[in-house]
């Protein structure tokens, strides 16, 4: 029998039809919502740009003049390196928070300190990111607690508006996306897995590399496609974090905001769903995410 056909209880199978039923708003609310702008985008990437205004002119321009102009070649690098390196970084705190929210706890209280990592998300974006600023600045919280116990001699500079306060600010927005889904992961391994690596004689290193750590790869590389297609779309923490670096994103926000530019945006929005298209082609090669969902 066909994975269309599967069977609900009672030995009663779906028909053609009823699968359509089902699947019907979905497809229509991709549609609507997430294929018909993206044609939007793509048809504007190829017009025409005069006097802030767009002219219905085919035209190369937007990827020759604007997409492969050296700015643009170099904030996309800078955006690339930002992404895999901010992945890198919450990978770095997100799994150890997975692991000892799975093994070292009860599930409903794992469950529930995870749920403690959505909280940030009950304010906006901009707020959370603006609120780095008061603690990181010269005249910040750090800086005072660090020259009220003599640390330092004066503020330290390097806290704000540098790679350190980035890290911060993204990782503060990411590293729940990148700890769930390792939670899940580590949730759907069998305990008798790990009775058997102990059985084996296998320490906790041993059976962390061979048994836990592949089980759990799924989890790992769905959260960093979350982290990184995030990341690399972010506008606030480059916006009011970077002292100025900016990356595609505030590029694209620049070109429609400064000059109206709408087919120069349209094709950086192009090129940077393209970078995500073979960023998610590359995981999916490398890990079988689909294990994750058999459980």
């Amino acid at each position: 029998m066909s994975t269309v056909e599967r069977l609900l209880p009672g030995d009663r199978s779906l028909s053609l039809s009823e699968i359509h039923v089902l699947t019907g708003p979905t497809v229509l609310w991709f549609t609507i919502f997430l294929l018909v702008p993206l044609a939007v985008v793509f048809v504007y990437s190829f017009l025409t740009y005069e006097s802030f205004s767009v002219v219905w002119e085919f035209t190369l321009a937007p990827y020759t003049e604007t997409v492969l102009s050296d700015t643009v070649i170099s904030t996309t690098i800078r955006t690339i390196v930002i992404g895999l390196v901010v992945t890198a970084i919450t990978l770095v705190f997100g799994y150890p928070i997975a692991y000892y929210l799975r093994f070292y706890l009860s599930e409903k209280a794992g469950i529930v300190l995870l749920l403690f990592l959505v909280i940030p998300f009950w304010t906006s974006a901009i707020i959370r990111t603006i609120g780095w600023i008061p603690i990181l600045g010269q005249t910040g919280m750090i800086n005072q607690v660090l020259l009220w116990i003599g640390v330092i001699d004066k503020p330290l500079s390097i806290l704000l508006f540098s790679p350190i306060s980035q890290a911060l600010g993204y990782l503060q927005n990411y590293v729940v996306f990148m700890a769930a889904p390792i939670y899940i992961s580590l949730s759907q391994i069998d305990e008798d897995l790990l009775d058997a690596s102990e059985t084996l004689r296998g320490n906790h290193v041993a059976t962390f590399r061979h048994v836990t750590l592949p089980l759990s790869l799924p989890g790992v590389a769905i959260g960093c496609m979350f982290t990184f297609v995030l990341t690399i779309g972010n506008f606030s923490v480059p916006s009011f974090l970077s002292g100025g670096q900016g990356t595609i994103s505030t590029l694209i926000y620049d070109s429609v905001n400064r000059g109206l530019r709408y087919p120069d945006a349209a094709a950086m929005s192009i090129m940077l769903l393209l970078i995500i298209f073979i960023f998610v082609y590359a995981l999916l090669r490398t890990v079988d995410i689909t294990e994750i969902a058999q459980g």
